[in-house]
């Protein structure tokens, strides 16, 4: 998956530009609305709401210098933080409503949560392996993303042979493993 659109968009953004902005506002928002609504039995106000505070997240994460690089694509970055913002509202209706107990998840529910797990630990995953740096970073993408295999990345890279690279690679995940517990453990 090439990130090339995205990068420019946050470009566009820094410089400025509100149309591209308001491009991704509509572009995605039909959509969000039907996947919060379906998933999340909210009303279409709060999903509503909950799409603008994404949109808003996203627009000030860019402004603040918090989001540089997408390590996704726009719709995957907003729909993940949307999913946050309605499980916030969520909680807090229930808190509201005087009920300090969230209500017994049904299967469906339960597993949305599942994935919602795992997606947030693969965005921990990418912010870590951000945080890594090069080389590490670098020969993790080739592998995994690129499915590279290790004489393809010694060359690539130019290091100097196969079990150097492994060598490499073996230290570069026992890294990002310690970046990833230290970073939840900050969550």
């Amino acid at each position: 998956m090439s990130l090339a659109k995205e990068r420019h968009i946050i470009e566009l953004i820094k410089s400025g530009d509100t149309t591209v902005l308001s491009r991704i506002y509509e572009d995605h928002r039909e959509e969000f609305f039907l996947w919060l609504t379906k998933y999340f039995n909210c009303t279409s106000d709060e999903a509503k709401d909950v799409y603008q505070n994404a949109i808003l997240v996203f627009y000030e994460n860019i402004i603040s210098g918090k989001l540089n690089e997408m390590t996704s694509t726009v719709k995957t970055y907003l729909f993940a933080v949307g999913k946050y913002k309605m499980m916030e509202h969520k909680k807090q209706s229930y808190k509201f409503a005087g009920d300090e107990k969230i209500p017994n998840l049904t299967k469906e529910e339960a597993s949305l949560e599942e994935l919602n797990q795992k997606e947030e630990d693969l965005l921990m995953v990418e912010k870590c392996l951000h945080l890594l740096g090069d080389p590490c970073r670098r020969i993790l993408e080739l592998y995994y993303y690129q499915r590279m295999s290790m004489a393809e990345i010694t060359s690539n890279l130019d290091y100097k042979n196969v079990d150097t690279t492994k060598n490499l690679k073996y230290k570069c995940i026992k890294r990002l493993k310690k970046l990833f517990e230290e970073e939840m453990n900050r969550k």
